[in-house]
């Protein structure tokens, strides 16, 4: 076998411009060695290759057209050329004179069989490709199946694990465990071979061995940068140019804290006297205030409060049912979890005064408030509706008033429950129930309020919203590409958008139909749309930088977009100059050109050298203060290569620019 290196340190690179990745798992899953020398080696995150002088280029989810990711198996190919394995049996080849890679096959993954990791074989223009449960043979020349067996000989498959399959000259072992099976293959003729699944054409070894040993793979070092702490992120909150990160690493849960784009240290999230599970819960419980200090509510240690402190936050205030000092909130009472204090529903006060959070409690669950001095009042309404509370929102009314939604349900164990909405004076933390809702589907999981003021919830399976006009919880009467999933965590962008991540199906982003809540088209976003994993935990958005970030199971993605960011300010005094980029732009290499920070209440319009009109954007065209020109006329051909201008104007300010077109 070959050397496995593994460095607590991270990958981080720019893939393409729209997406940055950040991930610290670099276990090796295999590496090859090429005719001319160079080296290509597997991992979760993508593959690497390491030219003869030394120089290594980096391939993740979101560049050179890579729509696979979690490697299992490499091929080297005659003249150079890669194949690449995913665990799910996506094959993608890059050739050696190509920038770009290109899925050859994608039926085996929707087969939803796991690849055996490092097994596969190469036989002339045959991949031999053992899966859990069968063994598949692939014409990579023609990219097509050959055909998949589930029994070898006399022996099932499902039964028997592939060990090591073994290819030489005309022959071919599969090694069973229990039995070695052998036969010979005409592989150049392997279309035409009618008795491969013929179970009597393949030959038992009597010894239970395979004649040879397998050849040692090359060693190989990750080349790395940065030092991203984290195996998985698992929460993220943000404001302006503060974030704090929560994950987990070498089985414990941890923060990282981000400051204008710098990152600062890995600490422990609970540095209180009480362990808990809070690293096996999936609800977000993170809140960060604009000065940096920030908060975490926990499955048993009760809310830890830190402060603003770079590159390592220090913990300030705990509130927990067995902290003599303050007891506010009460314990959960059970005789299995003696002491534990559950905080799994935590937002920032609507002024950022501190913190409003809801706690399980015996009888009724309780609502909370601490300021920032460390203060803390509890309160248990009589007229709460379960024990048991968990997500939570709030927002400030004109009149001053703090609005507060509450998420509850009938047991620990249950999914069934609704929403208790409380209102309570901004001065004084007295919560009084004004409604409730019992909700015909699962409580919600989480709540977000769009730009337009609507309230959002998700339960684990659907998305719903508040109906002002009838005051009550509705799904959307028509949703466009959603295909599901496991929800985890729901946010809103500035542009009235809305996020979904999901545990196993990537994230989604949603827009309203002619702006109304309950007609909405769905925008997936998996690994072959450049997000690096599809177990999404958390999504946080930046509306200034339009950013949306996602924590998953290999660490963070960094998506770059305009369409979640407000233009508002934008072409006034002391925004962003516009500019236009890529500039050359060359239809033939670049899909488009993006003319950015535009106000989105401008018109733009694209003239020839003559000052004559090419093209004209407005509207929606604008949407998050870009416009994309894809170098076409409004005749839909593409324009002479030469100069162009952009004129922007809103009415009251002007922007202009050159944009040089290329062929």
């Amino acid at each position: 076998m070959f050397r496995i290196f593994f460095f607590i340190v991270a990958v981080v690179l720019v893939c393409a411009k729209e997406w940055t990745h950040y991930t610290k798992q670099n276990e090796i899953r295999d590496v090859v060695l090429m005719e001319n020398g160079t080296l290509w080696a597997a991992f979760a995150w993508g593959l690497q290759e390491r030219l003869t002088n030394k120089t290594v280029n980096t391939y993740m989810p979101g560049n050179n057209n890579l729509k696979a990711a979690d490697f299992f198996q490499l091929f080297a190919l005659p003249g150079d050329d890669i194949i690449a394995a995913s665990k799910s049996g996506i094959l993608v080849r890059k050739n050696k004179n190509s920038k770009n890679f290109e899925i050859i096959n994608n039926s085996f993954a929707e087969k939803k069989r796991n690849l055996l990791q490092g097994l596969g074989k190469r036989a002339e223009n045959i991949l031999i490709l053992p899966f859990e449960g069968a063994i598949a043979f692939f014409d990579y020349e023609q990219s097509r199946s050959v055909i998949t067996l589930t029994q070898i000989g006399s022996s099932s498959l499902e039964e028997y694990e592939i060990k090591r399959v073994a290819v030489k000259n005309d022959s071919i072992w599969i090694d069973l465990g229990a039995f070695v099976w052998k036969r010979r293959m005409d592989w150049k003729e392997i279309h035409r071979d009618n008795f491969l699944a013929d179970q009597n054409s393949w030959i038992e070894a009597r010894d239970k061995k395979i004649p040879f040993d397998e050849e040692a793979k090359p060693p190989y070092t990750p080349s790395v940068s940065s030092d991203f702490p984290l195996q998985r992120a698992r929460a993220i909150s943000l404001h302006e140019n503060n974030m704090i990160i929560w994950g987990i690493d070498d089985d414990a849960d941890y923060f990282v804290r981000v400051r204008n784009d710098e990152w600062g240290w890995r600490f422990p999230a609970n540095t209180s006297p009480f362990y808990d599970n809070q690293k096996d819960a999936t609800s977000n419980s993170l809140a960060l205030l604009p000065d940096g200090n920030f908060a975490m509510g926990r499955w048993g240690a009760g809310l830890l409060v830190f402060n603003n402190g770079f590159p390592e936050a220090q913990f300030t205030h705990w509130f927990h049912s067995r902290n003599t000092g303050n007891t506010c909130p009460t314990e959960w009472s059970n005789l299995a979890d003696e002491g534990w204090t559950i905080v799994q529903g935590l937002v920032p006060a609507p002024d950022y005064s501190g913190y409003i959070f809801s706690y399980v409690s015996e009888s009724k669950y309780g609502l909370g408030f601490v300021n920032n001095s460390g203060y803390s009042i509890c309160v248990k309404p009589a007229e709460a509706s379960s024990p048991v509370a968990f997500a939570i929102i709030t927002r400030q009314r004109e009149a001053g008033n703090w609005e507060i939604y509450a998420t509850w349900k009938y047991s620990m164990d249950s999914k069934g429950g609704g929403v208790d909405f409380y209102l309570t004076p901004q001065n004084k933390f007295s919560p009084a129930l004004q409604q409730k809702w019992t909700l015909p589907f699962d409580s919600p999981t989480d709540f977000a309020f769009d730009s337009k003021g609507v309230l959002w919830a998700v339960s684990e399976s659907k998305i719903f919203y508040l109906s002002q006009k009838d005051d009550e919880w509705k799904e959307p009467s028509y949703i466009r590409g959603f295909g599901g999933g496991m929800i985890s965590d729901l946010n809103t962008d500035a542009q009235n958008g809305l996020w979904v991540s999901t545990l196993g199906d990537g994230a989604y982003s949603f827009s309203q139909i002619n702006n109304s809540p309950d007609s909405l088209i769905a925008k997936q976003y998996k690994i072959k749309d450049g997000l690096l994993n599809e177990i999404v935990y958390g999504i946080a958005i930046d509306t200034v930088k339009g950013k949306v970030y996602f924590a998953h199971d290999l660490g963070l993605s960094v998506y770059s977009t305009a369409l979640v960011r407000s233009a508002s300010g934008y072409m006034q005094g002391g925004s962003p100059k516009p500019v236009a980029y890529p500039n050359p732009f060359r239809p033939n290499v670049h899909s488009s050109v993006t003319i950015n920070f535009i106000s989105e209440k401008s018109s733009v319009y694209i003239l020839d050298s003559s000052g004559k009109r090419v093209r004209l954007f407005r509207g929606k065209d604008l949407r998050g203060g870009a416009v994309v020109w894809d170098g076409k006329n409004e005749s839909g051909k593409f324009v002479a290569p030469g100069l162009y201008y952009y004129i922007a104007a809103d009415g009251k300010n002007t922007a202009k620019g050159k944009i040089i077109i290329e062929r």
